[in-house]
């Protein structure tokens, strides 16, 4: 009975998710397969690295986790050849990533506000001072307003000097409104952020939700920003979410 209930929710599994799921057993021959094993071997064996897997159709794709940080790496499916880095589906225009299993909890409670008025939910991990983070705020804002319900999550890059300091303004808002409203004035080019000296209590607190944005962006495996994520946490490329025309009219401005 317990067999049977097990193979059923793996069925449910790859329904819900697409990719079918791959058990270690299948990850750790699909990994020998390849130039990496041996390297990996050691510190999977002492719990250092994981691997998890699943089988996207095209390409087998195994998700490491090791020290270093977390990737990708496919496979194809006579095992032949191995790729590292990104693939992009020509179809989609979007990185080929695989449909992993994501812990809700931890991504919802690493949302720090939501803005729209739309049905859809979507995520969108944002740094404040990202210049691409900016160029999407310009030709998505009124689309996201309008059509969806977005959920936001700061992943302020330690590369971007000021980008603490603007989520830390971002974050003082009372309200998910004044949140989204600060969010949008950053990314539009304000400087009011450097009107705002928060006090030791306030860093505390805001160092404590960004850390659970933290968690949020390590569970959903991003690796950027801007990054967007639809209700089912399937990453997907931003540009689908512009307007059409919207691109002349903002090279337009610019000019």
């Amino acid at each position: 009975m317990v067999k049977k209930a097990g193979l059923a929710l793996m069925a449910v599994t790859a329904l819900v998710w697409g990719d079918k799921i791959l058990t270690q057993k299948e990850v750790t021959e699909i990994l020998k397969a390849t130039p990496f094993y041996e390297r990996l071997a050691p510190m999977l064996k002492k719990g250092i690295a994981k691997a998890k897997g699943v089988d996207q159709g095209d390409f087998y794709i195994i998700r490491m986790d090791t020290p270093r940080g977390r990737g990708n790496i496919y496979v194809t499916k006579d095992k032949k050849y191995s790729i590292l880095g990104t693939v992009i589906d020509n179809k989609t225009q979007s990185p080929v990533m695989g449909n992993f299993p994501v812990n809700k909890e931890v991504v919802k409670k690493g949302v720090l506000f939501s803005f729209g008025h739309g049905k859809k939910d979507l995520y969108l991990i944002t740094d404040p001072e990202c210049p691409f983070c900016r160029l999407m705020e310009k030709q998505t804002r009124e689309n996201l307003e309008k059509n969806y319900r977005v959920h936001v999550i700061l992943f302020p890059l330690p590369f971007h000097r000021h980008a603490k300091a603007m989520s830390y303004y971002i974050l003082a808002g009372k309200t998910d409104a004044e949140k989204a409203k600060r969010l949008h004035e950053v990314l539009s080019g304000s400087q009011k952020w450097k009107e705002f000296h928060p006090s030791s209590a306030q860093v505390q607190k805001f160092e404590e939700e960004l850390q659970k944005s933290a968690r949020a962006i390590e569970e959903l495996g991003a690796r950027g920003t801007p990054s967007v994520y639809d209700e089912n946490f399937h990453q997907f490329n931003w540009g689908k979410l512009v307007v059409k025309g919207k691109e002349k009219e903002e090279e337009k401005e610019e000019k």
